[in-house]
């Protein structure tokens, strides 16, 4: 029976799993995600080196000729098509926050840049860092995701851009079609859930890749959400998404194959948390001793916190470097949770629960696997049913999985 692989490059790990023609899942691996590179350019060859440590884990014990991939979205490498070299991949990490910066976010919003492209205008989104580019206006490059640029270094790349990573990119309006005025990038959209990314070859041998889709899509499918539930996804990003086209305030749309969704994304999530991590083992001298106190908070406790704190990653680093929180680290921690889970319970009660029939929530991730007394939690704050994904394997590859009877 043919075996293959489902791949995820996440933020903060690299997943992948080994599966049969019937969807039966046989092993797994992980290795250190692009995170590691925090808001730095990232070569391309971190990716390639990355891809091949997995398949030499899956080559010792089976043969496979087929892999399906996602991958994290608003990052971008850009291959020169007059000298085939790509440059540094640009993750949604790599935030400047420059006055040149700013009065590119004011020049979009005044074009009603979400309208055209169902995404909020913002430092690290792939469009900014292209426009600060003099040649931005040229003909010249090929714009490449992560499986993209797997095939440009070692096989061959065969044209294809899925629109679940397309638009996150900003380029591209929701219907597909180029947002800018002319085509400046050589690639063909797909929005179909079959789509071939090209070949790589490994040790004399061709293997397809397939997929490229965003990780967010990929999630979603593979989670089974109904119309009348809430997703949301607690990971390094986070994301709140309804499987609704109609606006939504202080959401946006994606691109969900051929249908449009709406969701709440750059939520703090994992990577604002990590860095609170880090400082607090740091001081007191223990490993992993701000996820013990985290997962030993009371709900009680959570529920007569008053105190608030700002998540955003940027205005977190600078918090950390006061001393306002050094007095009593579990009191900061239960403010933190506090404020972690207070950020989803508001976008949540804010939104027309009735006219949508919203009944359910939904949650992914790690996260709220660990950390359990988040379900309780919502569950009394919201007045919603809330249900913990338990599934050992990451949507995303459940997700893959299901998606590769279009592809392999």
């Amino acid at each position: 029976m043919e075996k293959k692989i489902a791949i995820d490059f996440g933020a903060s790990r690299i997943k992948s799993i080994s599966f049969t023609s019937r969807n039966k899942i046989l092993d797994h691996f992980e290795t250190v995600g692009s995170n590691y590179f925090k808001n730095k350019p990232i070569n391309p060859i971190f990716f390639y080196k990355s891809f091949l440590e997995h398949l030499n884990y899956y080559d010792k014990n089976i043969s496979f000729s087929k892999i399906i991939l996602c991958s994290e979205m608003h990052g971008f490498s850009l291959l020169n098509n007059k000298n085939n070299k790509l440059s540094n991949y640009l993750s949604w990490r790599y935030q400047r926050n420059t006055p040149e910066i700013k009065n590119i976010l004011k020049k979009l919003s005044e074009k009603k840049f979400q309208n055209l492209t169902g995404l909020k205008p913002r430092d690290g989104l792939p469009i900014i860092n292209w426009l600060l580019k003099k040649n931005s206006n040229k003909k010249n490059f090929t714009l490449c995701g992560i499986g993209e640029i797997l095939c440009v270094m070692g096989g061959k790349y065969c044209g294809n851009l899925h629109s679940t990573y397309a638009q996150s990119t900003g380029f591209f309006k929701l219907n597909n079609k180029y947002f800018l005025n002319e085509k400046v990038f050589l690639n063909n959209i797909s929005s179909n859930k079959k789509n071939l990314i090209g070949t790589f070859l490994f040790k004399g041998k061709t293997k397809y890749i397939s997929g490229g889709y965003g990780d967010l899509q990929a999630a979603l499918y593979g989670s089974k959400i109904k119309k009348n539930e809430i997703l949301i996804n607690m990971g390094t990003g986070s994301q709140i998404i309804l499987k609704n086209s109609k606006k939504v305030k202080h959401f946006e749309k994606r691109n969900y194959f051929n249908e449009i969704i709406s969701c709440k994304t750059h939520i703090p999530s994992g990577r604002s948390l990590n860095i609170i991590a880090e400082k607090i083992d740091k001081l007191t001298n223990k490993k992993k001793s701000f996820w013990k106190i985290f997962n030993n908070i009371s709900l009680n406790e959570l529920e007569q916190c008053k105190d608030l704190i700002d998540l955003d990653y940027l205005k977190l680093k600078k918090f950390l470097n006061t001393n306002k929180y050094k007095k009593n680290y579990k009191d900061f921690i239960t403010i933190v949770l506090k404020s972690y889970c207070d950020q989803y319970v508001n976008y949540v009660n804010a939104l027309p629960l009735k006219k949508y029939k919203l009944k359910n929530i939904i949650l992914l991730g790690g996260i709220p696997r660990q950390i359990p007394i988040i379900k309780r939690y919502f569950k009394n704050k919201t007045n919603l049913n809330t249900i913990i994904n338990k599934s050992i394997v990451d949507e995303t590859l459940i997700g893959l999985v299901k998606l590769s009877k279009y592809n392999l």
